[in-house]
């Protein structure tokens, strides 16, 4: 079985992925370190070679851009579970992907992309119910009125921010629910842009 990558060869691979995808040349080592911030192209190389033991990626020796996938994972991280109800620690899951491409739903940049399993009936007042996928951005500011991925004082939620009179806080979309103050801090984790529903058959 193929070794998983850890998360900064996700991002050295999903990279080279993105690039591949679009119909672009394998990045070099320095494109690497300019996308992902490192100082050194030690840092690119010693992750590709990382990639390589693990059977994910192939480095043509002599070339430039001689990266090659040898399995494609093209997709979204879905990163497990997040509660639409009370807030509670986040649920740590072994990492699947969604077969998606993120630009459909107006996400330019895939690495931004990433997805969460809901537990809950707190934003059923959304269509959003337990156990469906919800599609989100990070890196992006939230309007008033955005579903959002929270932490609210250290404890993870999915619901509506509101930003109202210069304050904020989290709605549920659900009258059983209170509506949540942040007593210390407020981190937008992702924008959510899609709900996503398997159907059973």
């Amino acid at each position: 079985m193929t070794a998983e990558p850890t998360p900064s060869q996700r991002q050295v691979l999903d990279f080279v992925e993105e690039r591949l995808a679009n119909g672009e040349p394998p990045p070099t080592y320095r494109e690497i370190c300019k996308r992902l911030r490192y100082r050194s192209t030690k840092a690119a190389a010693d992750h590709v070679a990382a990639l390589e033991r693990k059977g994910l990626l192939v480095r043509d020796k002599g070339r430039a851009r001689g990266l090659r996938l040898v399995r494609r994972a093209l997709g979204i991280p879905v990163l497990g579970r997040i509660a639409a109800g009370s807030p509670r620690e986040a649920s740590p899951e072994l990492q699947e992907r969604l077969p998606i491409d993120p630009s459909v739903f107006g996400i330019r940049n895939r690495l931004t992309a990433f997805a969460l399993r809901v537990a809950g009936d707190s934003m059923v007042g959304r269509g959003i119910f337990e156990g469906d996928i919800v599609l989100l951005e990070r890196g992006t500011d939230p309007r008033s009125g955005d579903v959002v991925a929270a932490l609210i004082d250290n404890e993870s939620t999915l619901k509506t921010f509101v930003r109202s009179d210069g304050s904020v806080w989290l709605r549920a979309e659900n009258p059983l629910y209170p509506d949540l103050i942040p007593a210390l801090d407020l981190r937008i984790q992702g924008v959510a842009r899609a709900v996503i529903r398997v159907l059973s058959v």
